[in-house]
């Protein structure tokens, strides 16, 4: 059969890196000045990780034509790919400096600087990149990244289902755009982009941790448990898959599996707040009321901004009994997130304790007006308005 590069390109697009490989072998052994499949099977040999071997062939055709930007462009690649980043640096440069519109240079260095902290320089070679070939999903989807790390929300989920138009198969876009919906509580739709993440790459632990966090807010906690423990499996020292695992596990009612979670997860980093913060509030539902509070208060100790903690301390107290200093802890946790339901919703069960049921009332009102769907809410405000109606003077 007669071979042509039109052959060894279709089988690249395939993924047949060594077919496309034979394939321009036998090209070259009839012209070995065929540039193209010098090109090609540089391409070939670097996804095959075969470092070496691509920057041979790319060598080679630097040889026939010492300014052709693409291959000094691949030639960084393989620099990338070895976690070389100056030396790529200087060969995205130098192709550029060649053809200043060449977008996939453009694009690998914004990504670049954008993993090594340079977010503006970034931004500004990735714009240009996507200026100059509106068709480069990579360079869109790299953009998103870049605005999401400067806390542009917006504009991230705008480039990450851009990228996805242009290619459906970029698992970073999938997961990146995943990510932003869990926070926009889009639950559904950020389940089917962390499922397409896995998808194209199953060996991600934090992309199976997402979808276990996902799969938890949607109330499917056995599934949520299994898409956890794989993150786990996949990465055993993730703190941060321990962690929630316990918090899956609490939800369950599988306490003494929760604890032993989160005490896997504040082993492998002693340092971490949640983690202290969620045993304390395990523990706390065991009965073991001052290990407890010793661990939430840890939590504090670790991150004094952390409100969930401030309201786990204060439910804790309020079990001991000490109400006024719970009620302290709660409204620090209200003032470092106004917008945090569950404290409201505890502070209403404090002053319901004291009997001051308008107080509650009005504290339960707030916690349903962050969360309206929230049913236990409800019930508590029916049964507030109930007790009000019938005790009090002034009926709601």
């Amino acid at each position: 059969m007669e071979v042509n590069i039109e052959i060894a390109q279709s089988l690249f697009k395939q993924n047949k890196y060594q077919e496309t490989i034979d394939t321009c072998n036998k090209i070259l052994a009839t012209d070995s000045t065929e540039i193209n499949a010098l090109k090609l099977i540089a391409k070939a040999f670097t996804k095959l990780k075969k470092i070496d071997d691509a920057q041979l062939y790319l060598n080679q055709a630097l040889k026939i034509k010492p300014d052709d930007y693409e291959v000094i462009k691949d030639l960084g690649n393989t620099y990338h790919a070895i976690g070389d980043i100056n030396t790529a640096k200087k060969f995205y440069k130098k192709a550029i400096a060649i053809n200043n519109n060449y977008a996939p240079a453009l694009a690998n260095l914004g990504t670049i600087e954008l993993n090594t902290g340079n977010k503006q320089d970034a931004l500004s070679l990735l714009i240009k990149a996507t200026q100059y070939d509106p068709k480069l999903a990579s360079a869109w989807g790299n953009l998103g990244y870049g605005y999401f790390e400067l806390g542009k929300k917006q504009e991230a989920e705008t480039y990450c289902r851009k990228a996805i138009e242009l290619n459906p198969n970029l698992f970073n876009s999938h997961f990146l755009l995943g990510t932003i919906l869990i926070e926009q509580k889009k639950l559904q739709e950020a389940q089917t982009y962390t499922r397409k993440a896995i998808e194209l790459n199953p060996d991600s632990s934090q992309a199976h941790l997402n979808l276990g966090a996902v799969l938890n807010d949607l109330g499917q906690l056995q599934e949520a448990e299994l898409s956890t423990r794989k993150a786990i499996e996949l990465n055993p020292d993730f703190a941060g898959a321990h962690s929630n695992l316990g918090i899956i596990l609490k939800d369950q009612g599988k306490l003494q599996e929760a604890e032993i979670s989160l005490r896997k997860a504040i082993e492998l980093n002693p340092d971490y707040a949640d983690a202290h913060s969620n045993l304390g509030s395990i523990i706390a539902e065991l009965g073991k009321l001052k290990e407890a509070e010793l661990s939430t208060r840890k939590a504090i100790e670790l991150n004094p901004n952390l409100a969930i903690a401030y309201t786990n301390l204060g439910q804790i107290l309020k079990e001991s009994g000490d109400l006024n200093e719970a009620k302290i802890c709660i409204n620090k946790s209200i003032k470092i997130n106004p917008n945090y339901a569950q404290a409201y919703q505890a502070l209403s069960n404090i002053y319901s304790l004291e009997n001051d049921n308008i107080q509650a009332y009005k504290e339960i009102e707030r916690a349903i007006k962050l969360d309206p769907k929230n049913h236990i809410f409800q019930g508590e405000l029916a049964r507030l308005k109930f007790i009000i109606n019938e005790y009090d003077e002034k009926p709601i």
